[in-house]
């Protein structure tokens, strides 16, 4: 089968290349010329993109840094949190330490309480006993009526509370001691807790300040290198575009030789599979029609000579000899 028979797709807008549809008119032949001339220009031009890229990349291998570290607020927080942790411990063991003293007075006090109360016992404990003997006496003596009786009585009574009162002021007392000795030390317990708040006051801010001084001159570092780097990137893309327009001069140049040179050697290479890949779609649909009409058909179509280039000689020679061979 010959070319020009094969499928060949077809874009429907241009109404020419389809999976389903032979090259049958002139205009569906051009259009399938301009899409491989098209193509090839795009191949041809891609690749000298490729080899640019890869002699002169747009972008440098440069690398801008970035700042990672903490935010201020960052950095006020963690510091805020890690001293904030550390003066609850000291003031945790501040307050351990005054309890452990404050709860062996307390005790000391609890103890004198419970001394006055075993006295206080022992005392009444006593005056019963004696309330007793007494009473056994006087009943032995005839006396058990008498207001000697109730005197008797009642002084015993009387010396009693003497001595429970005694007693409780004495405990009063040690408890009266040992509760100054626990004020004291809750009051330096506070004073202690308030210069630890101060100090930490101070340790805090002191710490922040350092660490954002710290972070300021890191970002303005990076500041100052990424300036650098952008400096170095601004001069590397006008000595990229400078360099690509002596390379633009040099590749016309070469074109122009190039162009020369097929003018009278012809196509080599791939370029030369793609032309001759075009001529045979164009020679397999012109041989449908009359030598002489295919001559006078490739002499008026001027897209032609643009798509088929030095082969569009070969073209014309082609049908011109079979025109003549016809006559």
């Amino acid at each position: 089968m010959s070319i020009a028979g094969k499928l060949i797709k077809q874009d429907t807008n241009a109404g020419v290349i389809s999976d389903s549809t032979r090259i049958t008119t002139e205009e569906q032949l051009i259009n399938v010329l301009k899409q491989m001339h098209s193509d090839y220009r795009q191949k041809e031009l891609e690749e000298r993109k490729a080899e640019a890229s890869a002699a002169l990349p747009e972008e440098p291998d440069y690398e801008f840094k970035t700042y990672e570290g903490e935010s201020e607020d960052e950095i006020r927080n963690r510091v805020q949190n890690e001293y904030g942790a550390k003066l609850e411990s000291e003031k945790s063991l501040q307050t351990e330490k005054t309890k452990t003293k404050t709860d062996e007075l307390a005790g000391k006090v609890e103890s004198a309480y419970d001394d006055y109360g075993k006295t206080e016992d022992e005392i009444l404990a006593s005056l019963e006993k004696n309330k007793k003997q007494n009473e056994n006496k006087m009943i032995e003596s005839g006396l058990s009526r008498s207001s000697i009786k109730e005197l008797v009585g009642e002084s015993a009574q009387q010396q009693a509370d003497m001595m429970i009162a005694e007693a409780k002021a004495d405990a009063d007392n040690v408890a009266k001691k040992y509760q100054l000795q626990i004020d004291d030390l809750n009051r330096e317990l506070q004073s202690a807790i308030d210069d630890l708040n101060a100090e930490y006051v101070i340790r805090i801010s002191t710490e922040i300040e350092d660490l954002i001084n710290k972070r300021d001159k890191e970002i303005k570092s990076i500041q100052e290198y990424n300036n650098k780097i952008e400096k170095q990137i601004a001069d590397y893309q006008l000595a990229r575009e400078k360099a690509i327009q002596e390379d633009v001069a040099t590749r016309i140049e070469a074109d122009y030789k190039q162009a020369e040179y097929e003018k009278k050697y012809g196509y080599v290479g791939e370029k030369a599979d793609n032309y001759a890949q075009r001529l045979d779609i164009a020679i397999d649909f012109y041989d449908s029609f009359a030598p002489e009409t295919a001559k006078s058909m490739v002499q008026q179509n001027q897209y032609l000579k643009t798509y088929l280039g030095y082969e569009y000689t070969n073209l014309l020679a082609r049908y011109v000899k079979a025109a003549k061979d016809a006559k």
